[in-house]
């Protein structure tokens, strides 16, 4: 098998679950029996061109979701240090189940080269393995020389939008802040956070030295102004 059949098999898997699809369901929808539908996900066999454009418009993604790899990158955003490979790992505190969240964010050109195409796979156990998350979003990447901007949407929940906005940090550094906001489902409501971006994956222990908990200080700042202000210098 070769490794973009894989790869792009394992992305058709990943969708076509996020969608709550049967393989018997997804095959109905492009006329292709269950058991090609099998070898598809597999690798076993690659996908052609008209299929896959078939498999995004059943899945309503944008083709090239199937295509996050890294070497897939290039030229797709101005030249940032921080922006040097097409993964960045984020990570937030959910007060709600006093957890670390652990998240993937993937960018790629799209057709015309214009702007980047945009993945986030919420909640995951294993970074490296982005379809074992519980949440994914799909959207776009616009990036400026001081702050980026993931605009994403569920693609199982198409009522909520995801904002991802985060600061370039000044000097070589592997992590920066940003801000997260989107939909809370525990209750139905608006929610916004702070969030870290990082280059390379962190361990447990690396983690706790990032105030991932708003601190006093943060708390104190956000009732004397009113508004959650965030800085890089951290």
């Amino acid at each position: 098998m070769g490794k973009l059949a894989v790869h792009v098999g394992n992305r058709i898997r990943l969708f076509r679950k996020a969608h709550g699809l049967t393989v018997e369901q997804l095959g109905a929808r492009i006329q292709k029996s269950k058991a090609t539908i099998y070898k598809y996900e597999s690798g076993q066999i690659p996908v052609d061109v008209d299929t896959l454009l078939d498999i995004a418009s059943a899945l309503n993604v944008e083709p090239a979701y199937f295509f996050d790899l890294p070497f897939s990158k290039k030229n797709c955003i101005p030249q940032i240090s921080f922006f040097d490979s097409n993964r960045l790992y984020a990570y937030y505190y959910d007060g709600r189940i006093k957890q670390v969240v652990h998240s993937l964010l993937s960018f790629y050109s799209n057709a015309d080269g214009e702007d980047c195409r945009a993945s986030f796979f919420m909640n995951l156990e294993d970074g490296e393995n982005p379809e074992l998350s519980r949440y994914i979003y799909s959207g776009t990447l616009f990036s400026h020389e001081a702050v980026s901007y993931f605009i994403l949407e569920n693609v199982t929940l198409p009522i909520e939008t995801l904002i991802i906005e985060l600061i370039h940090p000044f000097r070589t550094s592997r992590c920066t802040w940003g801000l997260f906001l989107g939909l809370s489902d525990q209750p139905l409501a608006p929610m916004a956070t702070k969030i870290l971006i990082s280059k390379v994956p962190l361990t447990d222990q690396e983690l706790e030295s990032y105030p991932l908990v708003f601190t006093k200080d943060e708390l104190k700042d956000i009732r004397e102004k009113n508004a959650l202000l965030l800085s890089i210098h951290r």
